[in-house]
């Protein structure tokens, strides 16, 4: 696989060219805005479980819980992709009636313009299993960088009640008002990031045919602009993929169900031509669709 797919319509692919651009929309005006918070729910809940059932880091569990609380996607914005191309559902999700186009990345330019900027380029999650492993592995790692206990489990484990809730009570301190505060607050900052980047990625199993991939950007150098939508103004930002350096990242066209495709077919041949892309492979999609 070396090429990713962006579904959109007429006037989307004008835009592309026009402005060389895809556009990332802010996470919390994504179509299911839900998804962010449905990501970050599993690091609630190992945050929780540590909390609850594991006295000996209870402050740790309480300190990843607290900061988790904090997290939002005020500064994340997100643009979809597709394994593949020509997909049914894609057209109907996604694409006006009679009116949608699939355009064709290469993966390796995609990767270089997020590389560049410190953004993130990944293939959604759509597996629960899998969901929970990757917050549990951020969370290990953070717990790495907490700070540890004075005492260890077993000593732990010796102690009477009164000696257990004491030991709590000062790693607590420790590592929210003591001299351990600085590394704890770190390492808590750290695992918080590493969550509102990898939440955007966690889809519902139900839509794992989409094959989706998307590009994440955390506090983009790009210029927030806003576009209307049906009821709110949404933000977004243009991801020059396009680029004078970039523009053989453009390798295909396809035009998707449409009562005059070979007219335009014709049309998106002109405007390719005149945009100064003479390498784009060019197609019509073959579905039997008729939404119009």
């Amino acid at each position: 696989m070396d090429t990713l797919y962006h579904y959109t319509s007429l006037n989307g692919i004008l835009g592309i060219l026009e402005s060389r651009s895809v556009w990332a929309t802010h996470a919390s005006y994504l179509n299911d805005a839900s998804e962010f918070f449905h990501g970050l729910s599993f690091a609630k809940q190992v945050a929780g479980g540590i909390f609850m059932e594991d006295d000996y880091l209870a402050a740790f569990g309480w300190a990843v819980r607290h900061g988790l609380e904090a997290v939002s996607a005020d500064s994340l914005y997100v643009t979809s992709f597709s394994e593949k191309a020509d997909l049914l559902s894609q057209w109907r999700g996604y694409c006006p009636p009679g009116a949608g186009l699939c355009v064709g990345f290469t993966i390796s330019q995609l990767q270089s313009f997020c590389e560049e900027r410190g953004y993130r380029l990944e293939k959604c999650i759509y597996d629960h299993k899998e969901q929970s492993q990757r917050v549990e592995a951020l969370v290990n790692e953070c717990f790495e960088m907490f700070p540890k206990p004075r005492i260890t489990r077993k000593e732990y484990e010796s102690l009477d009640s009164k000696g257990r809730v004491d030991a709590n009570i000062s790693y607590r301190t420790q590592t929210s008002e003591g001299p351990r505060k600085l590394q704890a607050d770190l390492a808590v900052q750290w695992l918080c990031a590493e969550v509102a980047e990898v939440a955007p990625l966690f889809k519902n199993e139900g839509f794992h045919e989409e094959s989706e991939w998307r590009i994440v950007a955390k506090e983009p150098k790009e210029r927030v602009k806003f576009r209307a939508s049906s009821s709110y103004l949404a933000p977004y930002v243009e991801l020059e993929l396009l680029s004078d350096a970039r523009r053989s990242a453009l390798r295909e066209v396809i035009i998707g169900p449409n009562p005059n495709q070979r007219r335009c077919q014709r049309a998106i041949a002109m405007l390719l031509k005149s945009s100064g892309l003479t390498n784009v492979d060019l197609k019509v999609s073959p579905l039997p669709f008729n939404s119009w």
